[in-house]
């Protein structure tokens, strides 16, 4: 795997592009979603504690999706990407298992036997199956009548 060369520094204008993007971005759907989350969940203890049997699931549920926007918003942030982090690691699990792979197809050359070409009924054997080949082709007879 190659390395990955740190960013460079950004700029005073850059920085102010990044946030201003940055706030309309990440910053504005994070408010609306909590604000949404928070309410749903709101309401939906209220149906709950009214007797409403499966708006406790929904009450568990909208505080869960809240954490999950926060969690996703802190990935963007910090990393730039949701998946970063996920990924670096999956490359470096295939990284190491194709190294294991290799290592196994290398231990796999060693382990076979060399054939000995010059073996006359070796040589016996193959000119039989290419006789018996192109007397009698594989998958069938052929087409073509005598």
């Amino acid at each position: 795997m190659s390395e990955q060369t740190p960013p460079e520094p950004l700029t005073t204008e850059e920085r102010k592009a990044k946030r201003r993007k940055d706030f309309w971005q990440l910053d504005i759907p994070l408010v609306i979603s909590t604000t949404l989350c928070t309410t749903f969940t709101v309401i939906e203890v209220r149906r709950a504690a009214e007797g409403v049997g499966r708006a406790w699931a929904y009450s568990i549920q909208w505080p869960l999706i809240g954490i999950i926007c926060v969690w996703i918003w802190h990935r963007y942030r910090t990393e730039g990407n949701v998946t970063k982090g996920f990924t670096s690691k999956w490359k470096a699990n295939l990284q190491k298992l194709e190294d294991e792979v290799k290592e196994v197809d290398h231990l796999i050359e060693q382990a076979q036997p060399k054939i000995d070409d010059t073996d006359p009924e070796l040589q016996e054997w193959r000119e039989y199956v290419e006789d018996l080949h192109r007397r009698e082709p594989p998958g069938g007879p052929s087409i073509a009548s005598p």
